[in-house]
């Protein structure tokens, strides 16, 4: 986060600045706070519900992207996905979100 923002305006602009302007998100639901061992570097994990898959506008950050499920994610992870990916309270979590986002 960048001086002065919370961990929502933080999302908005990663969003923005990571891929552009994406679709309408339906949802946004938080699911857990990453801090790294030195407790310097929080990492805030969100699931954005949004109504359709969209190509994404990429920055200068990336070299590509892809529509994948958990498990087949591409590798290096960044450190606090990993994390998320490996904690499985949040994973049951996930999978709850998805059964209902399917019911939709």
């Amino acid at each position: 986060m960048l001086e002065g923002e919370n961990p929502w305006q933080a999302l908005q602009r990663e969003i923005f600045e990571e891929i552009g302007t994406p679709p309408e998100i339906i949802k946004t639901i938080p699911l857990e706070t990453f801090v790294s061992n030195d407790k310097i570097f929080n990492f805030h994990t969100y699931l954005c519900v949004i109504d359709a898959e969209f190509v994404p506008n990429l920055s200068k950050e990336h070299c590509g992207w892809s529509w994948c499920v958990i498990e087949t994610a591409p590798r290096p992870l960044h450190q606090g996905l990993k994390s998320s990916f490996s904690n499985k309270s949040l994973m049951r979590k996930l999978e709850t979100v998805f059964k209902i986002v399917d019911l939709l």
